[in-house]
């Protein structure tokens, strides 16, 4: 096989192409981590703000708690790009895994409550409901 035939990352050593990959994912991992804090320190404020009414609570707790897992998520994350640690790595995904479940559940629910909504909407104006 000629050197013309070698893609140019078959051509570099192992070591080389490892340290590219890593230094990669360091710097991806930090900003992610970073935006997720962010993303997540919103989702708690929106979720304390929701629980100001007694109806909105139903929605604030799960929308705080998802926030709060996306920040302890990040935080595994940077703990995982600085040690390495296989174990952070897993309590990252782990976190991460819980917050988009809870969001995952909202949506399902809001998906269902405006369906809701549009058929009793549909059924009024049918009905002449909003006629004068």
């Amino acid at each position: 096989m000629s050197n013309e035939e070698l893609t140019p990352d078959q051509t570099q050593p192992q070591a080389q192409t490892d340290h590219q990959t890593q230094s990669l994912l360091s710097a991806n991992l930090d900003n992610m981590a970073k935006y997720m804090r962010f993303i997540g320190l919103l989702a708690m404020i929106g979720g304390v703000i929701y629980c100001l009414t007694i109806i909105g609570a139903i929605v604030g707790i799960p929308y705080y708690i998802m926030g709060k897992r996306l920040r302890e998520s990040a935080d595994a994350f940077k703990n995982y790009n600085s040690n390495s640690s296989a174990r952070d790595l897993e309590l990252a995904i782990e976190k991460q895994t819980r917050a988009f479940f809870i969001q995952y559940v909202l949506a399902i629910i809001g998906l269902v409550i405006l369906a809701i909504y549009l058929v009793v909407i549909i059924g009024v104006l049918a009905a002449g409901g909003f006629s004068s």
